[in-house]
Order: C-alpha cells, then structure tokens, then sequence
C-alpha cells in the first residue's frame, strides 16, 4: 500500500482509477496499481476509444471476432466484457476483503441510450449477466430518463454507479431512485448491492469560470461538491433510509469523477486535496495518480467543512439560473461527448476489421 493512499484512505475515501486498457491489465500495470491502494476502477466509452487507438493488444481478438459477427457493436461489448471481467477478478480481493463494500469495476451503457429507459435497462442486465462479476457496476447517466433505470437495476440486485451528476437536485433524484430500489429487494439480497453517484467537479469550474469573476474562480465546482456532500449526508440519516440500513442496505457513496484540473494554473491536486472526507470515492485518471503517489501531502477532512461558507461561494458567483443552465449544459454535452466517443471506437473498430478482411 503506498503511504500517500493510505493517507487518503485514513480518512474514509477511496481512490479508485478512471481508466482501463488490455495493456495495462496484460502487462501487470493494473494489479501493481491495486496493490499500492487503488480499490475500484471507472471506464467509459472515451477510455475504451483511446485504448483501441493506442494499442495493438485487441488486434487479434478483433480478427477472431469479425469471423463470427462483423458488426462493431458485438465486437466492441465482447471486448469490453472481457476487459471488466479480467479487472473485477484482479479487485474480488478488495471487493472480498471490504465485505462487498468496495472493490468495484464499472462499465456504461450504450450512451445512445441516454434518453430511453427500456433500452438502458436492457443493456444493462446484458452487460450484468455478461460479465457475471458480484463487483461489477453498470454505469446509468443521471438523466430523467436514467432515474427509472437506476430503481430497477437495484430492485434487481445490479451494482450502479449513476455517472455524469452535475446539479445538486438531479444527484438527490438519483439517490431517491437508488432507495427505491432497495424496497424492492429482500433483507437477504439488501446487503449484497451497491451503488455509487458520480458527481462531475473539474468540468463545473472550467464552465463557471469563463462568466464569474476572477475572485471565486476554481471555487465554485468544489462548493457544489460539498454542498453535494451534505445532501448525502441528509438523505442517508434519514428515518426512512435507517429502517434500510438495519437490513443491512448501503449507503449510495458520492463519487468525485472528472478530477484532474482543467486550467494549468491549478494546483495539480486541487480537487483531491479539497474533497476528502468519510464515506466517498475520489477516481482519479493515471496522471492524477501519479500525482498522489509522488507527492507527500497531509491531507484533511474538508467535507464537514462550514456549510454557509460554500453556500456564499456559489451565491456570490452565480444566480440559482446560471447554476442550473451550466450544469443542465454540462449534462448535455457530457451525453454527447460520450456519444462521440462511442462512435469514434465503433469506426476504429471497423476500420481494423477492413484491415483484417
């Protein structure tokens, strides 16, 4: 265990890594990283786009592929399964030693099926029975579309991380469906389901920060976050949800996604550093990584900050409006980007089965 990630640890955050390839699984990269403290593992269409354009390793599964179905798509999902499943049995350590409480894999839903909820729920269960991991999570975007998805995926006993959360009220929709989902399970079964919520930070400020002043730049992402925070801790202390827990339910974790700043003049860190506290996950890409595990920081509690202070930050900054029209957009656009990217790895993936043919 590196010391930098126990430090994290120490304070009730997990670090989990935002990406995944068949190199970094084949050549012991992956399971060197678990071992110095990374105990889950995020992907999305854009981290399996650039693993097909960046290595060779798929090649030859691709060839063997098209020979039983040319189409992209199968292809595309037979590779990814494999991936998962390979990075869920490298975690069931963690995933054991934590009681299923951690030690997670998560893989998307088609993006394309963003906005209807028939298809993401049975993409979703393919994906779930596919990979046949106890540690797998199906990620569901967190549209209002997605909510329906999200309550019957764990009414059926299916892992979710509910990614692309922006909005303080489309994360507390997410939490609700979550709850709702439980209700629908049995003492026996609450215990053996998890969930995550994967709150957006760096995109906020990079958006926010071209409208505000130059006084509350890099703070506004930060504040919705812990502010994001204190919403958890409500919803989760419920009378409601405490009924639940005696039944051995968990709690859905806030996960801090989109981690690595986007402005050079930050500081490198700056969203790990300031979103520590109990009961989250921070997943973080390889150069944020690297960063942790290089630098020998004394991390703090800075969730349970003041309430009021980060409430002042995000008034003094922006209206209730332009809150909301920034991240309604950052949701929009983060579909679209995935769908981009969806797209971009279906061509590469056909333009090897030209190769091959």
């Amino acid at each position: 265990m590196n010391s930098q990630i126990q430090k994290i640890n120490e304070l009730g955050q997990s670090v989990w890594l935002d990406s995944i390839s068949r190199g970094m699984i084949n050549s012991g990269k992956l399971s060197s990283m678990i071992s110095e403290g990374i105990s889950g593992i995020t992907s999305n269409p854009a981290i399996f786009q650039k693993a097909l354009s960046s290595e060779n390793t798929y090649d030859k599964d691709i060839k063997s592929l098209t020979n039983l179905d040319p189409n992209a798509k199968s292809i595309f999902q037979d590779l990814s399964i494999k991936d998962i499943s390979d990075a869920c049995k490298l975690l069931r350590t963690v995933y054991k030693k934590t009681e299923g409480k951690d030690g997670f894999v998560s893989i998307e839903i088609d993006p394309k099926f963003a906005n209807d909820t028939k298809k993401s729920i049975r993409e979703g269960i393919y994906l779930h029975e596919s990979i046949n991991q106890p540690n797998v999570m199906i990620k569901v975007p967190g549209t209002e579309a997605g909510m329906p998805v999200i309550e019957h995926l764990i009414g059926l006993g299916i892992n979710v991380n509910v990614t692309l959360l922006f909005s303080r009220s489309m994360y507390k929709k997410a939490a609700k469906a979550y709850i709702n989902g439980l209700y629908k399970l049995s003492p026996d079964q609450m215990n053996k389901v998890n969930s995550v919520a994967s709150f957006f930070i760096s995109r906020i400020d990079t958006s926010a920060d071209i409208v505000i002043n130059e006084k509350s730049q890099g703070k506004v992402a930060i504040s919705n976050a812990i502010l994001a925070y204190q919403d958890y801790k409500k919803i989760f202390s419920e009378e409601s949800f405490g009924q639940l827990e005696n039944n051995g339910a968990n709690k859905q974790r806030l996960l801090w996604a989109s981690t690595s700043v986007k402005n050079p003049n930050y500081e490198k860190l700056l969203y790990v550093n300031k979103l520590i506290g109990p009961e989250t996950v921070n997943t973080v890409p390889e150069n944020v990584y690297e960063e942790i595990i290089s630098n020998n920081i004394q991390y703090k509690d800075l969730l349970n900050s003041d309430t009021k202070y980060h409430e002042e930050i995000i008034i003094n900054a922006l209206s209730n409006d332009e809150l909301k029209n920034i991240t309604d957009e950052l949701l929009s656009d983060g579909i679209r980007l995935f769908e981009e990217a969806f797209d971009s790895l279906l061509n590469e993936i056909n333009n090897k089965i030209t190769d091959h043919s």
